[in-house]
């Protein structure tokens, strides 16, 4: 099953397939819920996209990066090898 977040102000959709219509309506966390995989393509198409559920994903800007191994973390000691960084966390800039 597939999380999709529609444009903002949007509440559902309908999808129109072979077999008739489909509607698909936001929960009540703003997320539609697509277990179809050519219905969440057309959504897709149609200015939907994933729901990214662990937040800020893949932003290699934000947080540490231990100077020992290399690893990337929210908190200053690494969660990989241990060592404690004293680098400042960097905020994105």
């Amino acid at each position: 099953m597939t999380k999709l977040v529609g444009p903002q102000g949007l509440r559902g959709v309908d999808i129109t397939t072979s077999r008739g219509v489909r509607k698909y309506n936001q929960n009540k966390k703003g997320m539609v819920e697509v277990s179809n995989s050519k219905d969440a393509k057309a959504l897709k198409a149609e200015g939907f996209f994933e729901a990214s559920l662990m937040g800020t994903t893949n932003d290699s800007s934000l947080g540490f990066v231990c100077v020992e191994c290399g690893f990337g973390s929210w908190f200053r000691k690494c969660s990989r090898c241990g060592h404690e960084n004293g680098t400042p966390a960097r905020d994105g800039e």
